[in-house]
């Protein structure tokens, strides 16, 4: 299974650069309340709900019944639950159908899982999080609890480690701010190991990371560069003993930044 991540309070995206007003708050809450749900999350009451978004129960039921009438929320079969609806599955068949990175990175991730039996993951940041885009799962072996739109925090994962590396100044500052906030009491131990893999990306184009699922899975990362713009990273995980690590490390590692550079360019065409 994949760890967890914790609850987080609704926070602006670090990139907008809405001006005051911009926003129409109803829309907005409404918006955070879809957030809310996700594969560890399919159901949730009103009442924890309400308690997330920070929101009256008065005004969560209202929120909660316009999505209703409009198919993006359904009751679910848990008295006074509720699930996404129908209008959801179309948005993100939408979405993927329109990600031109994930049907040129397809193909080539899944020869990377056959290749050498890994899991093999296209993701990218969402708020404060890495989200799984696309996921190559080798023949025979479990998911691991990944799949489309699964959530992994930036940094414990290599993937969010890699992201973090490969975005501008600016915007990796503001980031590490709030993740440290965000981590309190163990920023200072968590963020000591996330410079380090600043520097192995610095070094060698890619991060390792152990356990970054299971105490059996490592995983390495390497950011996909398009232009100036790193908005997607490449991961390989694989399970496995200690002999592992020097494979992804040694082995693996290479063929990872090769198949990223050949997406990067592919991209570049598209473009």
């Amino acid at each position: 299974m994949v760890r967890t991540r914790k609850p987080e309070a609704p926070t602006a995206d670090l990139q907008a650069t809405l001006s005051p007003g911009a926003e129409v708050d109803s829309l907005r809450r409404g918006l955070e309340i879809l957030r809310l749900f996700d594969a560890r999350h399919r159901a949730l009451q009103v009442t924890d709900i309400a308690a997330k978004i920070g929101l009256s129960r008065v005004t969560a039921s209202k929120l909660i019944a316009t999505l209703e009438s409009h198919n993006f929320l359904r009751a679910s079969g848990q008295a006074g639950g509720y699930e996404p609806h129908v209008a959801c599955l179309t948005l993100g068949r939408a979405v993927r159908r329109g990600l031109v990175i994930a049907e040129i990175a397809r193909p080539k991730m899944h020869v990377l899982s056959e290749r050498f039996d890994v899991h093999v993951c296209l993701t990218t940041r969402d708020r404060l999080h890495m989200l799984v885009v696309e996921h190559c799962v080798p023949a025979g072996k479990v998911r691991l609890g990944l799949s489309t739109g699964t959530h992994l925090p930036i940094t414990t994962s290599a993937s969010g480690r890699a992201y973090l590396w490969a975005q501008p100044a600016a915007l990796r500052s503001k980031l590490m701010e709030s993740l440290e906030e965000a981590e309190k009491d163990h920023s200072f131990k968590m963020m000591s190991s996330v410079y380090a893999a600043f520097q192995e990306l610095e070094e060698r184009g890619w991060c390792f990371l152990a356990s970054p699922v299971t105490s059996q899975t490592s995983s390495i990362a390497t950011p996909i560069r398009v232009d100036d713009e790193a908005n997607f990273v490449l991961a390989v995980m694989a399970i496995g003993d200690s002999e592992m690590e020097p494979r992804l490390r040694d082995v693996i590692a290479p063929e990872l930044l090769m198949v990223a550079g050949q997406i990067s360019q592919e991209l570049q065409v598209e473009g």
